[in-house]
C-alpha cells in the first residue's frame, strides 16, 4: 500500500457539498472532499471512507462500485435526481450511474496516487534527483500529452507544478524517479507486442528500442479560462483540462505547513519553545552552543515558526559526522575536494535536520569554526530549510535572475584564482543546485554574513537578491 496516498485521502477531512466540480479548485481539493451535486454529507463520508479502504487495499474498484451504488440507492439518490444549486437558484439534473462512480473513483485515486508519488519522489531526491514523465504509448494517449513523453528534467524544476500528472479527465499518464545514472544514459527501453501466428504461437519477438529522454523543459502555451461558477480568469496551459493544471503533491505540501502552523500555535508555551529552541550536543562547548542558540532567536519568529512547523529541528553538534555517520567520506555535490567529513553546516531535507557544527576538518586535522562563522553557517542552513518549505529557487522571477546572472558569473572562470574558482562553480552549478546554494547564501547575508570567502554573492546576484528580499519581506521572513 502506498502510505503516501492513503495519508492525501485520510488527510482530506473536510466535507464539502459542491453542485459543480468548478467550486473547488487546486489546493482546496488537498483537504476537501467532494462529489458534484451530492449535498448528503453521510453519504460524502461513505464515498470517501470506501475509497481510502480501496487505496489501502482493502476493497477492490468493483466491490467499491458496487458498493457506493447499493449505498445510492437505498438513499434515493441512484439515477437521475433534481438537486437546488444555491449559486444560480436553478433546479438543476445530477446523474449517478456506473459510469459517474467510475469516473468519481478512478479521479480521486489517481490524485491520490499522485500526490503520494510526489511526496516520495521530493523524499528521495537526493538520490533520485530527476523526474520521468510517461505515457501509456497507446493510441489513446492525447497528442498533447503524447508531446511530454520521455521528458527528463530534474526534480525541482518549476515545469511539475503544471504538468503532474493526471493531466486531465481519465488521463493516464505517468512519472517516475530517475537516478543521475539514468539520465546520464540518456534513454528508456521497452519491447513491443509479440507478433503472433493465427495458432496462437510467437510469430515475432520484436527487439528492445530505445527512446532517447527530451531534457529540454517545453514552452507551455497558455489560454484563458473563464469559471462560470465564479466568473474567475484563469490561465491554463493548452493540452491540460483545467482544474487538473496542478501538483496535488506540492498542494498537500503546502496544506501540511499549515497543519503544522495551526498545532504550533495551539501547542502550550512550553512545547512551543522547545520545538523552536536549537538542541545542543553534549560535546559543543558552552559559548559555541550559546553564541548558535541567541543566533537563532535573534531570527524573525516567523522563520522560527515555519521551520518547526514545517517539521525541522535545529541541531548544534560538535561535528557534522556526530549526528549523520552514514556522510563520512562522501563528497558534497559541486564542492571542490569537499566531503561531509568536513561540512560545518548541513540540512538534511528527508528527516527535516538543520545540522550547524563546532569542528570542520581542516587538512586533515579538526578545527573550530568560530562563533561568527557558526552564525554564518546556522543562518545559510535556514536559507536551505525555508527555501524547501517554500520553494524560493522555483519562484519564476528568482529562478529567471539567477539563470542570467549565473551565466554573466561563469564566464569568468577562466579568469579567476583558484579559491574564487571554487566558489564560483559551487555557486552556478546546474540547475537546481546552484540556484538552491545561491538563495541560502543570500538569505545568510541578510542576517548577519554568509559562508563564502572569496566571492561576494550579494554583489553576485543582485537581481535574485532584490527578488528574494521582495518575497521575505511579503512574508514577513
Amino acid at each position: 500500500t502506498p502510505q503516501e496516498a492513503a495519508d492525501y485521502l485520510k488527510g482530506r477531512g473536510q466535507l464539502t457539498a459542491t453542485f459543480s466540480w468548478q467550486d473547488l479548485w487546486h489546493e482546496e481539493h488537498a483537504r476537501q472532499f467532494t462529489v458534484s451535486r451530492l449535498s448528503r454529507l453521510d453519504i460524502l463520508k461513505s464515498m470517501q471512507d470506501g475509497i481510502t479502504a480501496s487505496v489501502n487495499g482493502d476493497l477492490t474498484r468493483r466491490d467499491w462500485i458496487k458498493n457506493a451504488k447499493a449505498l445510492l440507492q437505498k438513499e434515493g439518490w441512484w439515477g437521475e435526481k433534481e438537486v437546488l444549486d444555491p449559486v444560480t437558484g436553478e433546479t438543476v439534473l445530477t446523474k449517478f450511474n456506473p459510469a459517474r462512480l467510475t469516473l468519481i473513483y478512478d479521479t480521486n485515486t489517481r490524485m491520490a496516487y499522485s500526490a503520494g508519488l510526489w511526496q516520495r519522489i521530493e523524499r528521495n531526491k537526493q538520490t533520485h534527483p530527476y523526474v520521468r514523465y510517461m505515457t501509456k504509448g497507446d493510441e489513446r494517449v492525447r497528442a498533447s500529452h503524447r508531446q511530454w513523453h520521455n521528458l527528463v528534467l530534474p526534480v525541482d524544476h518549476p515545469i511539475w507544478k503544471t504538468i503532474w500528472p493526471p493531466n486531465g479527465w481519465r488521463c493516464r499518464c505517468l512519472a517516475s524517479s530517475l537516478t543521475q545514472r539514468d539520465y546520464d544514459k540518456g534513454y528508456s527501453e521497452y519491447r513491443p507486442p509479440y507478433e503472433y501466428s493465427p495458432d496462437g504461437t510467437v510469430k515475432r519477438i520484436p527487439p528492445v528500442v530505445r527512446v532517447p529522454f527530451n531534457k529540454t523543459a517545453p514552452d507551455l502555451v497558455m489560454r484563458d479560462w473563464v469559471n462560470q461558477r465564479t466568473g474567475e480568469v484563469s490561465r491554463v496551459p493548452v493540452g491540460i483540462d483545467p482544474g487538473f493544471d496542478y501538483n496535488p503533491g506540492m498542494a498537500r505540501d503546502a496544506r501540511m505547513l499549515q497543519v503544522g502552523r495551526d498545532k504550533l500555535a495551539s501547542a502550550s508555551p512550553q512545547v512551543r519553545q522547545a520545538a523552536m529552541t536549537p538542541m545542543v550536543g553534549n560535546l559543543v562547548s558552552p559559548d559555541f552552543g550559546a553564541a548558535v542558540t541567541a543566533a537563532y532567536e535573534a531570527l524573525p519568529v516567523t522563520v522560527r515558526e515555519t521551520l518547526a512547523a514545517g517539521g525541522f529541528e535545529v541541531q548544534v553538534v560538535q561535528r557534522v559526522v556526530d549526528a549523520v555517520p552514514e556522510m563520512v567520506g562522501k563528497r558534497v555535490p559541486g564542492a571542490t575536494g569537499m566531503t561531509y567529513t568536513s561540512a560545518g553546516g548541513l540540512t538534511i531535507y528527508d528527516a527535516r535536520k538543520i545540522l550547524v557544527a563546532e569542528q570542520t576538518l581542516v587538512a586533515g586535522a579538526w578545527k573550530d569554526v568560530g562563533t561568527m562563522l557558526g552564525e554564518g553557517l546556522l543562518n545559510h542552513e535556514v536559507g536551505h530549510g525555508l527555501s524547501y518549505l517554500l520553494k524560493w529557487a522555483e519562484h519564476p522571477v528568482v529562478q529567471a535572475a539567477w539563470q542570467k546572472e549565473s551565466a554573466a558569473l561563469a564566464a569568468y572562470l577562466s579568469k579567476v584564482e583558484p579559491g574564487l574558482f571554487d566558489e564560483i562553480k559551487y555557486y552556478v552549478q546546474p540547475w537546481p543546485r546552484g540556484i538552491v546554494e545561491t538563495v541560502a547564501e543570500l538569505y545568510a547575508l541578510r542576517r548577519t554574513q554568509g559562508t563564502a570567502t572569496y566571492l561576494d554573492v550579494a554583489a553576485a546576484f543582485p537581481q535574485t537578491r532584490a527578488a528574494l528580499e521582495a518575497l521575505l519581506d511579503e512574508k514577513d521572513l
